[in-house]
Protein backbone atom coordinates (compact mmCIF):
# COMPACT_ATOMS: atom_id res chain seq x y z
CA UNK A 1 0.00 0.00 0.00
CA UNK A 2 2.59 2.29 1.10
CA UNK A 3 4.68 1.21 -2.09
CA UNK A 4 1.53 2.46 -4.53
CA UNK A 5 1.14 5.96 -2.46
CA UNK A 6 5.02 6.60 -2.82
CA UNK A 7 4.98 5.31 -7.28
CA UNK A 8 1.60 7.82 -7.47
CA UNK A 9 3.11 10.72 -5.49
CA UNK A 10 6.52 10.48 -7.63
CA UNK A 11 4.15 10.13 -10.92
CA UNK A 12 2.23 13.11 -9.59
CA UNK A 13 5.38 15.01 -9.05
CA UNK A 14 6.99 14.21 -12.56
CA UNK A 15 3.62 15.45 -14.03
CA UNK A 16 3.76 18.66 -12.25
CA UNK A 17 7.69 19.23 -13.82
CA UNK A 18 6.44 18.40 -17.13
CA UNK A 19 3.82 20.94 -16.74
CA UNK A 20 5.89 23.71 -15.42
CA UNK A 21 8.92 23.14 -17.55
CA UNK A 22 9.26 25.86 -19.97
CA UNK A 23 8.95 24.45 -23.93
CA UNK A 24 12.00 24.95 -25.60
CA UNK A 25 12.08 28.31 -28.17
CA UNK A 26 12.29 27.76 -31.76
CA UNK A 27 14.84 29.62 -33.46
CA UNK A 28 14.20 31.02 -37.05
CA UNK A 29 16.24 33.01 -39.81
CA UNK A 30 14.83 36.17 -39.98
CA UNK A 31 14.55 38.37 -43.51
CA UNK A 32 16.86 40.66 -43.92
CA UNK A 33 16.27 41.73 -47.22
CA UNK A 34 15.30 45.36 -46.96
CA UNK A 35 18.92 46.06 -45.29
CA UNK A 36 21.25 48.08 -46.83
CA UNK A 37 24.89 49.62 -46.36
CA UNK A 38 26.09 53.10 -46.86
CA UNK A 39 28.70 51.61 -48.79
CA UNK A 40 29.53 48.31 -50.70
CA UNK A 41 32.81 47.77 -48.93
CA UNK A 42 34.22 48.77 -46.07
CA UNK A 43 38.12 50.14 -46.21
CA UNK A 44 39.81 48.41 -43.26
CA UNK A 45 42.35 50.53 -42.08
CA UNK A 46 45.93 50.56 -39.19
CA UNK A 47 44.99 51.55 -35.73
CA UNK A 48 48.59 52.60 -35.07
CA UNK A 49 50.15 54.15 -38.44
CA UNK A 50 53.59 51.94 -37.87
CA UNK A 51 52.66 48.94 -35.98
CA UNK A 52 56.10 47.89 -33.94
CA UNK A 53 56.89 44.37 -32.93
CA UNK A 54 55.23 44.84 -29.38
CA UNK A 55 52.74 47.75 -31.25
CA UNK A 56 49.13 47.38 -31.74
CA UNK A 57 48.14 45.00 -35.19
CA UNK A 58 44.53 46.04 -35.20
CA UNK A 59 42.77 47.30 -38.41
CA UNK A 60 39.21 48.24 -38.15
CA UNK A 61 36.92 50.00 -40.56
CA UNK A 62 33.26 51.48 -40.22
CA UNK A 63 29.94 51.30 -42.15
CA UNK A 64 26.47 52.58 -41.48
CA UNK A 65 23.92 50.13 -41.59
CA UNK A 66 20.05 50.79 -42.41
CA UNK A 67 18.52 47.76 -40.64
CA UNK A 68 14.94 46.89 -42.19
CA UNK A 69 13.78 42.93 -40.34
CA UNK A 70 10.62 41.32 -41.07
CA UNK A 71 9.10 39.96 -37.90
CA UNK A 72 5.67 39.74 -39.05
CA UNK A 73 5.81 36.26 -38.78
CA UNK A 74 6.14 36.65 -35.28
CA UNK A 75 3.95 39.71 -34.38
CA UNK A 76 2.58 40.06 -31.01
CA UNK A 77 4.95 37.18 -29.60
CA UNK A 78 7.42 37.45 -26.91
CA UNK A 79 10.42 36.67 -29.10
CA UNK A 80 14.61 37.34 -28.44
CA UNK A 81 16.18 38.39 -31.56
CA UNK A 82 20.47 37.64 -32.59
CA UNK A 83 22.63 39.13 -34.21
CA UNK A 84 25.21 36.67 -35.79
CA UNK A 85 28.20 36.81 -37.88
CA UNK A 86 29.21 33.83 -40.02
CA UNK A 87 32.91 32.73 -38.68
CA UNK A 88 35.20 34.02 -41.25
CA UNK A 89 38.45 33.07 -42.84
CA UNK A 90 42.01 32.79 -40.31
CA UNK A 91 41.10 36.05 -38.39
CA UNK A 92 39.15 36.35 -36.08
CA UNK A 93 37.05 39.34 -37.20
CA UNK A 94 35.16 41.55 -34.27
CA UNK A 95 32.03 43.66 -34.94
CA UNK A 96 31.00 46.25 -32.20
CA UNK A 97 27.59 48.25 -33.14
CA UNK A 98 25.77 51.32 -31.41
CA UNK A 99 22.48 51.85 -32.12
CA UNK A 100 19.41 54.19 -32.27
CA UNK A 101 17.48 52.58 -29.11
CA UNK A 102 15.67 50.16 -30.69
CA UNK A 103 18.24 47.60 -30.13
CA UNK A 104 20.68 46.79 -27.75
CA UNK A 105 24.36 48.20 -28.79
CA UNK A 106 26.86 45.08 -28.47
CA UNK A 107 29.49 42.85 -30.51
CA UNK A 108 30.23 39.41 -31.72
CA UNK A 109 32.86 37.75 -32.98
CA UNK A 110 32.88 35.60 -36.46
CA UNK A 111 30.99 32.74 -35.70
CA UNK A 112 28.77 33.67 -32.74
CA UNK A 113 25.54 35.50 -32.07
CA UNK A 114 24.13 37.93 -29.80
CA UNK A 115 20.96 39.54 -28.02
CA UNK A 116 20.02 42.69 -29.79
CA UNK A 117 16.27 42.59 -28.67
CA UNK A 118 14.35 40.77 -25.99
CA UNK A 119 10.55 41.58 -25.77
CA UNK A 120 6.83 41.37 -27.23
CA UNK A 121 7.75 41.91 -31.04
CA UNK A 122 4.89 45.29 -32.11
CA UNK A 123 5.43 45.92 -35.89
CA UNK A 124 5.98 43.90 -38.95
CA UNK A 125 9.33 45.52 -39.36
CA UNK A 126 11.59 46.20 -37.04
CA UNK A 127 14.35 49.28 -38.59
CA UNK A 128 17.13 50.18 -37.23
CA UNK A 129 20.13 52.52 -38.05
CA UNK A 130 23.29 51.00 -36.73
CA UNK A 131 27.01 52.33 -36.60
CA UNK A 132 29.02 48.91 -37.13
CA UNK A 133 32.37 48.91 -36.43
CA UNK A 134 34.96 45.95 -37.31
CA UNK A 135 38.46 45.13 -36.28
CA UNK A 136 40.63 42.17 -36.76
CA UNK A 137 44.15 41.01 -36.24
CA UNK A 138 46.22 42.84 -39.40
CA UNK A 139 48.78 40.16 -39.46
CA UNK A 140 46.60 37.34 -40.05
CA UNK A 141 44.51 39.70 -42.48
CA UNK A 142 45.60 38.60 -45.97
CA UNK A 143 42.89 39.47 -48.52
CA UNK A 144 39.53 41.02 -48.99
CA UNK A 145 36.48 38.58 -47.80
CA UNK A 146 33.18 39.09 -47.06
CA UNK A 147 31.25 39.35 -44.34
CA UNK A 148 27.71 37.08 -43.54
CA UNK A 149 26.19 39.07 -41.14
CA UNK A 150 22.54 37.19 -40.35
CA UNK A 151 19.32 37.47 -37.58
CA UNK A 152 17.74 35.27 -35.61
CA UNK A 153 14.73 34.98 -33.89
CA UNK A 154 13.97 32.80 -30.66
CA UNK A 155 10.13 32.26 -30.01
CA UNK A 156 8.45 29.60 -27.73
CA UNK A 157 5.73 27.70 -29.53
Amino acid sequence: MKARRLSRAVAIALIALAIAAPAAAATYRVDDTGTYLSQPTTPMRWRQLVPGRAGDHTVEGRVNVALRLNLSPWLNRPARLYMGLAPTEGEQMVATWRTQGRLLPGSVRGGGRTLVFEGVVREPFLQESIVLDLMADGRTVERAQSLQFFFEIEVTP
